[in-house]
């Protein structure tokens, strides 16, 4: 009869801790990354809080996560501002610097998944990998107009539009009932003799 087999979704990547099969996932890390406020160690290592246990965030890690951060955030300005063609070519240029290295891991079938770097690798190079990875896949999957940044004025909030009918505007309902209500009372105050 033979060993038990691993389920379907842990075999075929889905269900792994860290691997490359879940592009959605991966993306968020992306729009995480861009959206991040990195003032210091402490900001980065909230922001790999959930990344899987590797060596302590050190200065290096944090220059990485900025100036990869920056550059995503690139990525969601050009995508909102119909710039496509800018918005892959600055995801092919991170790709090609922060590529992804898979390799699986774990001790037996039940326990294998996938790791986008090599052990040893350094937290940020890791997580960077897997985030473009992510987006990449995802914009590919999806197409560019699935990247956004908050239409609210006040709310620089780069995210994914996951939305069925592609027409997300802004990051979260509260931003968009701030905005709505905003242009409701400019409307009031303007039809007011």
């Amino acid at each position: 009869m033979g060993p038990p087999r691993p389920s379907r979704a842990r075999s075929a990547g889905t269900g792994n801790r860290s691997g490359l099969a879940d592009s959605y996932r991966l993306a968020l890390r992306a729009a995480a990354l861009a959206n991040a406020r990195l003032d210091d160690l402490t900001d980065a290592r909230t922001l790999l809080a959930d990344h899987p246990p590797l060596p302590d965030v050190v200065d290096t890690d944090l220059h990485t996560l900025r100036e990869v951060g920056h550059r995503l955030r690139q990525v969601f300005q050009s995508a909102t501002a119909g710039g496509g063609q800018e918005a892959v070519d600055e995801l092919n240029a991170l790709l090609a610097r922060h590529r992804v290295r898979p390799m699986i891991s774990g001790t037996s079938a039940i326990d294998w998944h996938m790791h986008v770097a090599t052990p040893g690798t350094p937290r940020s190079v890791e997580y960077v990998a897997a985030a473009v990875w992510g987006l990449s896949v995802w914009l590919c999957e999806r197409g560019i107009d699935r990247l956004g940044v908050c239409a609210e004025p006040r709310c620089p909030t780069a995210f994914l539009d996951d939305s069925r009918n592609r027409c997300r505007r802004f990051c979260s309902d509260r931003c968009a009932t701030r905005h709505h209500v905003r242009a409701h009372r400019a409307r009031h105050r303007a039809a007011q003799p």
